[in-house]
């Protein structure tokens, strides 16, 4: 029994350290595509807000596409 335990442990830590490095790679992603929109020169603030509905809706479309895979799976 110890041995089991002992593996299902060791299971969860790795688990949850591809986990952790799989969330630091989509946050680095998003992050990377704010500083994309912070960097760039816009003529004014509504074209900025146009770029930020953009980026927002790319993001609610993967949520959606996530989710969809979640409830399938």
């Amino acid at each position: 029994m110890e041995m089991n335990e002992k593996i299902v442990r060791d299971l969860k830590r790795k688990l949850e350290i591809e986990l952790h490095k799989r969330e630091a790679e989509v946050i680095d992603y998003w992050k990377k595509e704010v500083e994309t929109l912070y960097r760039k020169k816009y003529e004014s603030f509504a074209s900025m807000q146009v770029e930020v509905k953009g980026l927002m809706e790319r993001m609610s479309n993967r949520i959606a596409i996530l989710q969809r895979t979640i409830k399938e799976g």
